[in-house]
């Protein structure tokens, strides 16, 4: 198996159009189209799609793109460690982290041990609106992600971690006459300016399934996409929002904030490791996961367990 025709393939797939891809990667356009041909004739299937619209891969395709990722990263780290010349692990190992969850608190600890454990070991995290981080795990883009959800993909091993309740959080002078509680209802939330992520993020889903449960819709008067603006805008009196407890302890001016429980069925999510069932972990990764893992069960109280055994690769 020749890799330059996976890379070829991998190219035309992220791109979704063979002219495109023939740019990027510097062929003619014919010979591009060889590599793809070849390649169909290897596994004797179709593996892309072609219309007007551009290139899409089959189910088949589709396959082939996770593994063929897969052993592009690996061929990376035997180059990397090759050329470093060195015994310890080597090599990318990228990360997803769910932005506006107690998720994103694990990068800093987790950056420190693995520099301090694997210094060889580049870690790339993703933790920012406007990336779906389960599309990019079934596409082969990352090694792990630790996310909301626990529903089954294909391709995709969800492992339950914890429930993260989500908490109203206003400055104090939005609530001038609200009595002292430790919680709001749904239909408290629904009375105030909300300022919240875009509406596919899981957060903002919860918000409106919560309003929704006691027949209302949130007054959403901004939509913000960076956690940092978002934090800023709540900070500054702006309006109010919704986030885990873990985010909303960290918000500057303390003092300044009402943050309260929301007493509603739907007001909480189930937070998941989440690896592919499809590609086996390389060892950078696996080191990684195992350092993760660690972290969680430090901070979370989730005790591993069972979750230390190498993940492999589930059979064809």
């Amino acid at each position: 198996m020749d890799t330059k025709r996976l890379e070829a393939f991998i190219k035309v797939v992220d791109l979704g159009s063979m002219t495109s891809a023939a740019k990027v990667l510097n062929v003619a356009q014919p010979a591009l189209s060889q590599h793809i041909a070849s390649l169909e004739a290897d596994f004797k299937c179709k593996l892309l799609d072609r219309s007007a619209r551009g290139v899409k891969p089959t189910e088949a395709g589709r396959i082939l793109y996770r593994y063929a990722k897969s052993i592009q990263r690996q061929i990376e780290e035997a180059r990397r460690a090759i050329l470093d010349n060195k015994p310890e692990l080597t090599g990318n190992v990228t990360i997803g982290l769910a932005p506006l969850s107690s998720a994103t608190l694990l990068a800093a600890p987790l950056l420190a041990q693995v520099r301090e454990r694997f210094p060889g070991i580049v870690l790339h995290i993703y933790d920012s609106f406007g990336i779906v981080l389960s599309e990019m795990m079934l596409k082969g883009g990352l090694d792990m992600a630790v996310l909301y959800g626990d529903r089954p993909v294909t391709g995709l091993d969800y492992k339950p971690l914890m429930q993260e309740p989500f908490f109203f959080v206003a400055p104090r002078g939005m609530l001038p006459e609200q009595p002292q509680s430790d919680s709001v209802s749904a239909a408290e939330v629904a009375q105030f300016d909300l300022i919240l992520p875009y509406r596919e993020s899981f957060l903002r889903q919860a918000v409106e399934r919560v309003c929704a449960e006691v027949g209302l819709r949130p007054r959403i008067v901004a939509e913000i996409h960076s956690q940092s603006t978002l934090c800023s805008a709540i900070a500054a009196g702006m309006g109010a929002t919704v986030l885990p407890l873990s985010i909303a302890n960290a918000l500057p001016n303390q003092d300044e904030l009402c943050i309260r429980r929301i007493d509603a069925p739907a007001a909480s999510l189930r937070m998941s490791l989440c690896i592919s069932d499809n590609a086996a972990l390389s060892d950078s990764a696996f080191a990684v996961y195992k350092v993760l893992l660690e972290i969680i069960g430090e901070r979370w109280g989730t005790s591993p367990g069972g979750l230390f055994q190498k993940p492999l690769a589930s059979t064809p």
